[in-house]
């Protein structure tokens, strides 16, 4: 935008010295003709409607650049892309050491993002807490620390704005500073300005978000389907192969389940699923992904996970199951397979090795689990 303006102005004093030039030349010429005088004054008038034309047409292309970049914030449907420029716009607008933004995600899951500080994700979860700063001992509108407790560096001053959807407050927006009084009213009001600006993205969003979720989420059992199982192994491999860190992958397959259907037909069986996927989850560490890979066969993916920690899962998960009464059966049994993925192995393969273990379970006597570890 001051590109524009600049070569704008540039254009326009350059017009006006040559027809400055023009009108001197021509009025000491005066003497020759009066009419000479009057067509340099017409000259000089076509010159400045030409600078006032140039002018307007800067402006409009400025305007147009700052409305394209404000319509950017809300031209992605990708939540987590939308709240990290979110935050990213509302550092820079009010010129704030760091910001953050926290809503009200797909699922009701929450989603956050920051600029400017490590920890984005804790940065709004309590109303009295700093980021990355010492217990304070006081709170007003800014944070007071006590001397010689490691305060410095440490935020001081925090301005925070709601996010209003069709009326319902969804999150908040965070701006941080590390001088005391570091925002007043025109930074509030910036800020508020931008909140209301983006509310219509966030609301897209997070509905794309919530369509992708049903996508990939098994409705009988709530974990992930298939195809979010394919997804999130081929995102893990892919992450395994880039950082060079352990990933690991067990899978289970009910044992005796077509009994089950038999005797208490589909619902009963559905039953007995929504409950196994429940002790998955129990089971599960909060960096596992939980997948029902198709009937009663599911899926644990362990990323940073070594073969001898993803035994531990193993073990926990049958501590938990035996000792749990399912609707109808009362006691289930499960096979299982665990593999650690092998450097440059694809994820169709590290799926087929799992499915191999589990096989090979279920031949061996079932209710047991077979390990492919390097």
């Amino acid at each position: 935008m001051d590109e524009i303006v600049t070569a704008a102005l540039a254009a326009a004093l350059a017009a006006v010295l040559v027809a400055g030039i023009v009108l001197i030349a021509w009025r000491r010429a005066t003497a020759r003709t009066e009419r000479w005088f009057e067509l340099a004054l017409g000259e000089l008038d076509a010159h400045m409607g030409a600078i006032s034309r140039h002018l307007e047409r800067a402006l409009e292309r400025a305007e147009g650049v700052r409305g394209r970049k404000e319509l950017d914030l809300a031209l992605t449907l990708d939540l987590e892309e939308l709240l990290r420029r979110l935050a990213a716009e509302a550092r820079a607008r009010i010129g704030a050491d760091a910001a953050a933004v926290r809503v009200r995600g797909a699922g009701d899951d929450i989603a956050s993002a920051s600029v400017g500080a490590d920890g984005g994700e804790r940065l709004l979860e309590a109303a009295l807490a700093a980021p990355q700063s010492p217990p304070f001992r006081a709170l007003s509108l800014a944070w007071s620390y006590a001397p010689g407790e490691g305060a410095e560096g440490a935020f001081r001053s925090g301005l925070v704005v709601p996010l209003v959807e069709d009326g319902i407050e969804t999150g908040a927006l965070v701006a941080y500073g590390r001088q005391a009084g570091a925002f007043h009213q025109d930074h509030a009001q910036a800020l508020e300005t931008l909140a209301a600006d983006v509310a219509p993205g966030l609301a897209n969003a997070r509905r794309f978000a919530e369509a992708e979720r049903r996508a990939v989420t098994d409705a009988l059992t709530g974990v992930r389907n298939r195809r979010g199982y394919d997804e999130e192994l081929a995102r893990e491999v892919a992450r395994a192969r880039r950082t060079d860190r352990p990933l690991a992958l067990l899978l289970l397959d009910l044992d005796d389940f077509s009994e089950i259907n038999k005797r208490f037909d589909y619902p009963g069986g559905d039953q007995v699923l929504r409950e196994f996927a429940e002790q998955l989850r129990q089971a599960a560490r909060a960096t596992d992904i939980v997948c029902r890979r198709g009937g009663e066969e599911f899926a644990i993916i362990l990323p940073e996970t070594a073969g001898d920690e993803a035994q531990v899962v193993d073990a926990r998960l049958r501590r938990m199951v035996a000792l749990t009464d399912f609707s109808h059966v009362g006691r289930l049994e499960f096979s299982s397979g665990l593999v650690q993925w092998r450097p440059d192995e694809s994820p169709e393969s590290l799926d087929a090795r799992a499915a191999a273990c589990v096989s090979e379970a279920k031949r061996g006597g079932k209710q047991r689990l077979v390990l492919d570890l390097p």
